[in-house]
């Protein structure tokens, strides 16, 4: 009986000793946010950032942007919290038509009537991509109650930070890809890999 649970401790210790087996991906990686598994992310800077349609910009050019990702979080965002982010959108609407016609004013002057449409277009899908919706959403609710209270000077001046921040989430979502391609690669060469891309 002694010898007996001898011989169950010791294997209890050395499965103790063991790397847990959760650490370990078994099934084929699942990309994050259920998106597709052919997806095509946009090319890296020289500094391994994603290139999007919101780098680098200023003044009118990133109000503009702004207001787009707000626009479309108005719309698709159905989370606690979105019924306030619709009356900030609202009120931003509101308060600041004339830098909002500003700044697509200054948008045609600079790209054309026909180029604008396109890059809404764009933007608009840009910010409309359901798998970093989780994370866009919420943070798009935070930057429409603070733009809300701020003059037109104000939003002009912040809008990059604020731009940056409703950039993020995709961003985020786009490393996380780039993780899971490189984790399936790896799972198909038969190689047994670390958990690093399981769906939210």
């Amino acid at each position: 009986m002694t010898r007996s649970i001898g011989f169950v401790a010791a294997c209890a210790a050395a499965l103790a000793a063991a790397p847990a087996a959760a650490q370990y991906m078994t099934q084929e990686p699942q990309a994050p946010g259920y998106a597709a598994p052919s997806l095509r992310l946009p090319p890296l800077d020289a500094r391994g950032d994603f290139v999007t349609p919101n780098r680098d910009l200023t003044g009118h050019a990133a109000f503009w942007n702004v207001k787009i990702a707000l626009n479309v979080a108005a719309i698709d965002c159905r989370h606690p919290g979105s019924l306030r982010l619709i009356a900030d959108y609202n009120d931003i609407i509101a308060r600041h038509g004339n830098l909002i016609r500003a700044a697509e004013g200054a948008v045609i002057a600079r790209t054309g009537v026909a180029a604008r449409d396109r890059m809404s277009t764009k933007l608009f899908n840009y910010f409309a991509q359901p798998p970093a919706q989780k994370q866009f959403c919420p943070v798009a609710g935070s930057v429409a109650e603070r733009m809300r209270g701020l003059s037109a000077a104000e939003a002009i001046e912040t809008a990059p930070a604020l731009l940056a921040e409703l950039d993020r989430p995709f961003t985020d979502f786009y490393r996380a890809y780039a993780q899971y391609q490189v984790d399936l690669a790896e799972w198909r060469n038969g190689r047994t890999v670390q958990v690093a891309s399981a769906k939210p």
